[in-house]
């Protein structure tokens, strides 16, 4: 394959090189997409090969393969620019027709391109990235200092043989958990609470011992938690007569408010509505009197509203 593709180059310099009317360059170009093609089921025949094969290899063949299917990839990428270098060239003089032909028929070879890049990365995670971690928090915003927050953080084996000694360590929380066993694709997920004191960003490693004694290690994500002080609306004033009561609470989002305001007032000879209400939140709590005109009257009132 590898001879294969150094005699593809060969060929497009040729091509390039060459005199040619715009008919006889689609005939060539469609020739050399169709060795393009046929290169890239060549490839694909041999990646599928390699997964069948790959956990009967030891660590050294392993590394020997992979790196000959990268090198592989590499040799392809350059044939494909150059067979667009060609395509470039006689762009202007192609009928439509011909255009949207080949650019469907190079935007198929880009799309098998990436199927095998995509094969190399899952080979390159079987042989070498075999151990990953993601870390998670159960919230992302704390009321007040010392709130507690429960993180997650999970480790999974992408090997079918089993990684020993898998420790997980947090930059700001310290050793998670050690000494673990993963089996063949086993994921694990582990849990640690803390209190924190403002806001903090932390990242988790984990480390382990590979099926062929190799050290992985791999860092997670990044998990900000936020020091929240958001206010509700949580004040408000009653009035009585000439007479004001005022109370007021503010409490981030987690929290239950109970606002209580008493007034008393006697009314002598005066007709007057002492209609009152009081809003928390969404909340609304009411007192109503109405003493006669003429009369002596005492109203003792007491709103109480709630908040949660």
């Amino acid at each position: 394959m590898r001879s294969q593709a150094q005699l593809l180059a060969a060929f497009s310099i040729l091509l390039d090189k060459t005199n040619r009317t715009t008919n006889e360059s689609i005939v060539f170009l469609d020739s050399f997409e169709d060795l393009l093609r046929r290169q890239a089921s060549l490839y694909s025949g041999f990646e599928n090969l390699l997964k069948s094969q790959w956990y009967n290899l030891d660590c050294g063949q392993q590394k020997i393969f992979l790196d000959s299917f990268e090198d592989l990839l590499h040799r392809e990428v350059r044939l494909y620019a150059r067979f667009n270098s060609s395509l470039e060239q006689i762009w202007p003089s192609l009928p439509l027709e011909e255009k949207v032909k080949l650019l469907a028929s190079f935007e198929d070879l880009l799309r098998r391109q990436a199927d095998l890049f995509k094969s190399f990365e899952e080979l390159y995670m079987m042989s070498q990235g075999g151990l990953t971690v993601e870390k998670a928090a159960n919230r992302s915003c704390i009321c007040r200092p010392g709130d507690a927050v429960e993180y997650s953080f999970m480790v999974k084996n992408w090997y079918n043989q089993t990684i020993k000694n898998v420790s997980i360590v947090d930059d700001h929380l310290g050793l998670i958990v050690e000494n673990v066993t993963l089996g063949p694709y086993e994921e694990r997920t582990f849990y640690k609470i803390a209190h924190l004191e403002g806001t903090t960003c932390n990242t988790a490693r984990a480390y382990g011992e590979g099926p062929c004694g190799e050290m992985l290690f791999d860092e997670s994500n990044t998990v900000c938690v936020t020091l929240c002080h958001i206010s509700g609306n949580n004040s408000a004033s009653l009035v009585v007569g000439r007479q004001i009561a005022f109370s007021s609470g503010s409490d981030p989002p987690v929290a239950f408010n109970n606002l209580e305001i008493r007034k008393s007032q006697t009314v002598e000879a005066i007709k007057q509505n002492n209609n009152q209400s009081i809003w928390l939140g969404y909340q609304k709590a009411a007192s109503i009197s109405n003493p006669k005109s003429g009369s002596e009257s005492s109203n003792n009132r007491r709103i109480v509203a709630n908040q949660g």
